[in-house]
């Protein structure tokens, strides 16, 4: 701030008094603040105007029960046959209005129908997010083909998908083998659940149909009112030293390990 100066003049030795008025400014300046004003002002409102951090890298989750790396993940999806009032058991192909040129020739009804895996941070339908789907197709493999060249007949093959680590061997089928999922979200001492609900869609027929995690029992009926405790199977992924791994609740009823296997049975929905 420049300074103004003034030259006062000695009075007389004779003078008794002397005064001189002094102009006072209501104005103010700050001096000396610039390194406050930077450090509590600047550098927090900066900090504030940039965007926070966000790690979006995702990480491969192996299939293991508790020690035992799974070799294998098998979802079979049961229907329900309407003139019986009962599932197939087990549900073929031919059930679902394929036919045998469906799977010889992998029409598009056959290879664009999916089992659609949704999976949510919650099992409460009122209070969930969606948090990632997987596809997964039926396909014809080596082991469908007969020695005659031909496949087994739609009416002799069952609705499952069996998948296997198709690293090392990519005659597996390995989509919906693994999960991906941020790898932030998953520490040593923090696992993560998600809770999955799955969906048939039949290019064949045009029709999608929901599952649960049980069947419809006459003797039990289950009503609408029910259906909140039976849409979602449990998975819970971990972390520890060795890699990312995911668990499927066994404990559900509709969960089993065995054979280094996870089978998970869906039903149909069928309410009373």
């Amino acid at each position: 701030m420049p300074a103004q100066r003034y030259t006062l003049r000695i009075p007389e030795p004779t003078s008794t008094a002397t005064t001189f008025n002094v102009p006072l400014d209501m104005d103010f300046q700050l001096v000396d603040q610039g390194e406050t004003i930077e450090r509590q002002f600047v550098d927090v409102e900066v900090e504030k105007s940039i965007n926070p951090i966000i790690d979006y890298e995702k990480v491969r989750f192996i299939p293991k029960e508790v020690t035992i790396l799974a070799d294998m993940v098998k979802y079979v999806p049961h229907f329900w046959d309407a003139p019986n009032t009962d599932y197939f058991n087990p549900t073929y192909f031919s059930d679902l209005g394929y036919t045998n040129d469906d799977l010889k020739f992998r029409k598009n009804s056959l290879i664009k129908s999916f089992l659609r895996l949704d999976f949510y941070d919650s099992p409460i339908v009122t209070d969930q997010n969606l948090i990632s789907i997987i596809y997964i197709s039926p396909d014809i493999r080596l082991g469908d083909i007969l020695p005659n060249s031909q496949v087994i007949p739609a009416a002799n093959k069952p609705v499952s998908f069996i998948l296997m680590n198709p690293l090392g061997n990519n005659e597996n089928f390995g989509e919906g083998f693994f999960i991906y999922h941020y790898k932030d979200e998953v520490t040593n001492l923090l696992p993560k659940e998600l809770f999955m609900r799955a969906t048939y869609s039949n290019a064949k027929t045009g029709k999608s149909t929901n599952m649960m995690t049980a069947p419809y029992d006459a003797n039990a009926p289950i009503f609408i009112d029910d259906l909140q405790g039976q849409l979602h199977t449990k998975y819970t992924l971990k972390r520890d030293n060795t890699g990312f791994y995911y668990d499927i609740d066994t404990t559900q009823s509709n969960v089993e390990f065995t054979a280094n296997t996870f089978n998970v049975d869906l039903y149909e929905i069928k309410v009373a």
